[in-house]
């Protein structure tokens, strides 16, 4: 068995971080021949931020409306991205076809900022505030693509299609961007002031072969039921699958290139309750572009879509009675978003950038009968913004160190408390 050491090359990296793809393993450290054509590789990176924030009364990452005091608050934890430990394994060609498996394993660096607590809860992640007991670990991939002249078949878990390109395309992926202010887990990036969180999803589908730079991907995903606003478990009931799906049409010209695509979700949800008469479409869509040329890098991105959450998909998009004389009834609320982005990169190494981003949600309207017990009239929207200024710099093909600035906004639909929080941080990346 043979062992090839190759360097890593930054764009490779790029897709293995943010776990989209499966990484080529010509481009992992260390590649492993096997008998009969099998190759069994590795790749990951390790990163770190020192993260130091002013935050308003009652400011939270996501936007829900809290009642904590002002503060001052620094960190030193994971970004965006955690870390990751990736195993690829690769298939001899047959028949023209080449099959590649990956699993991911995505650790961040810190554990609650209570560091001796056994265990503490957290807006995000599972259990993300452990102290004692030390950081998260998510398995993020595990997955197989199928690859030939017919285009890619996959099956198994990975980076859902609705929002993925907005994600990889966001220059805080490399940064902190919105951060987490106490618990465990990674920060939030733009989540919820630009675009919503597709997560990790198990899932089949098929992308097409790329037809003089069109391409298309459509997943058939492991539904979700929707956590409603007042009344969670009500929308339990998911006897269809999610769909989710991508056109893409990509071109270079000399000196830059040029990507637009669209994207798309539906999903229905309804109800097990007796006598339940409501049931919700969660339906969302986006259109984005993407042109590079002479060292600019410029992104805008545009989301809409009804019952879908303001910043994590699935959470909050929805809202039910409890039933009663009236039977339970469901309704959606609208929600948007958009975040345009520029950079120029210095010498093929330094990238400065600006960028921002907004997240609108609608509020419900009034509704008969009593909603948790108590509210049946009509809510507010909520409008989340963030601007970022980074400099991201590559030392090396393995090595990238990272400066960020980032103000963000909490607009809570007219009442007196709009929290903002001022962010800065500086880190960086190992990749391998």
């Amino acid at each position: 068995m043979a062992k090839q050491f190759k360097k890593t090359k930054l764009a490779a990296a790029v897709c293995a971080a943010a776990g989209l793809g499966l990484a080529s393993s010509a481009n992992a450290v260390v590649v492993v021949g096997g008998d009969n054509g099998w190759e069994v590789s590795f790749d990951g990176n390790i990163n770190a931020f020192y993260t130091t924030g002013d935050y308003d009364a009652g400011y939270s990452t996501l936007g829900f409306a809290g009642t904590s005091n002002a503060r001052d608050v620094s960190r030193v934890a994971s970004g965006f991205l955690p870390a990751f430990f990736s195993f690829n394994v690769k298939s001899p060609t047959v028949n023209g076809m080449t099959a590649t498996g990956r699993f991911s394993f995505a650790p961040v660096i810190q554990n609650g900022n209570a560091k001796n607590q056994t265990y503490a809860t957290g807006l995000t992640g599972n259990g993300a505030t452990n102290g004692i007991q030390g950081s998260s670990i998510d398995m993020r991939e595990v997955v197989v693509n199928l690859d030939g002249n017919f285009g890619t078949v996959s099956f198994g878990r990975t980076l859902s299609i609705f929002g993925r390109q907005a994600i990889l395309k966001d220059m805080t992926l490399f940064g902190v961007g919105a951060s987490q202010v106490q618990n465990g887990s990674v920060a939030s990036g733009r989540i919820g002031r630009g675009y919503t969180y597709p997560n990790f999803n198990a899932r089949f589908s098929y992308k097409t072969p790329n037809m003089n730079g069109f391409q298309a991907e459509i997943g058939l995903y492991d539904p979700s039921t929707e956590q409603a606003v007042i009344g969670a478990g009500i929308l339990d009931e998911t006897d269809t699958p999610r769909f989710e799906g991508e056109v893409s049409y990509t071109t270079a010209f000399s000196g830059g290139s040029f990507q637009v695509w669209v994207d798309g979700l539906w999903q229905n949800i309804e109800s097990s309750r007796a006598g339940a008469s409501g049931d919700v479409q969660v339906s969302g869509f986006g259109v984005g572009a993407n042109v590079k040329m002479a060292g600019f890098d410029v992104v805008g991105y545009y989301y809409g879509g009804d019952g879908l959450g303001r910043s994590l998909q699935f959470l909050g998009g929805t809202r039910c009675n409890n039933g009663g004389s009236v039977g339970t009834v469901c309704q959606e609320n609208e929600a948007d978003g958009y975040y345009v982005q520029g950079s120029y990169t210095f010498n093929g190494k330094t990238r400065l950038g600006v960028s921002y981003g907004e997240s609108s949600e609608d509020g419900f309207s009034a509704m008969n009968g009593t909603v948790g017990g108590t509210n049946t009239g009509a809510t507010t929207g909520v409008d989340l913004s963030m601007l970022t200024v980074g400099v991201y710099h590559d030392i090396n093909s393995w090595l990238k160190v990272i400066a960020e600035y980032s103000h963000l906004e909490n607009d809570f639909g007219g009442t007196s408390n709009d929290p903002e929080a001022d962010t800065f941080s500086v880190g960086s990346f190992l990749f391998w």
